[in-house]
């Protein structure tokens, strides 16, 4: 599935390993809120029949409910996080005219940590994964994965086999973060 799969700043040497999308329960919201429209209209039936006002109200019970689930489908659909043996990249899909695309390093990379809290994440397998760098506080969190524990594994291997990589090709940083190569015998 991501052997192919590229996207718009892909580094010339770095390949996909994992997409990963948000959990469908998010979509738990949407369904609460067209449930208690619904009842509202059938609240609408009983009190006037079948009448004119029912029918406005069925029309934008209707139409309220189809806005809400294409806009929370569009939301879910273009929001994902990245695993490539480079970088980990996350796009947030916040609002129809608002996405943020993070990245992090994986040799940044000092802790991770997953977390599913309450019956229904324990039951249906998804949380939140917590990623921190030795260089900043805030780190980065995807939230609403499905197997949470899996993806975390499937990072710390890919942070993993880059350190190891990098340990046959690199002596140290320097101050200013640049990487000196290790000198070779002639």
């Amino acid at each position: 599935m991501t052997e192919d799969y590229t996207f718009r700043g892909q580094r010339d040497d770095e390949d996909v390993l994992l997409i990963v999308k948000q959990n469908a329960w998010v979509f738990a919201k949407t369904g609460i809120i067209i449930l208690i429209l619904a009842n509202v209209v059938v609240f609408a039936l009983i009190m006037f029949g079948a009448s004119g006002v029912f029918s406005y109200l069925l029309f934008i019970f209707v139409l309220a409910a189809g806005f809400l689930v294409g806009y929370r489908w569009y939301l879910w659909s273009n929001s994902n996080y990245m695993l490539t043996n480079q970088r980990i990249i996350k796009v947030d899909q916040s609002s129809i005219f608002h996405r943020v695309i993070s990245e992090m390093e994986l040799d940044r990379i000092q802790d991770i940590s997953t977390e599913m809290k309450g019956p229904i994440q324990m039951m249906i397998n998804f949380g939140t994964i917590h990623i921190k760098t030795a260089s900043s506080n805030e780190g980065m969190e995807l939230a609403s994965v499905t197997d949470p524990y899996d993806v975390q594994q499937q990072i710390v291997k890919a942070h993993n086999l880059m350190k190891n990589e990098m340990s046959g090709k690199i002596e140290f940083q320097d101050s200013f973060g640049e990487e000196v190569p290790k000198k070779t015998k002639t």
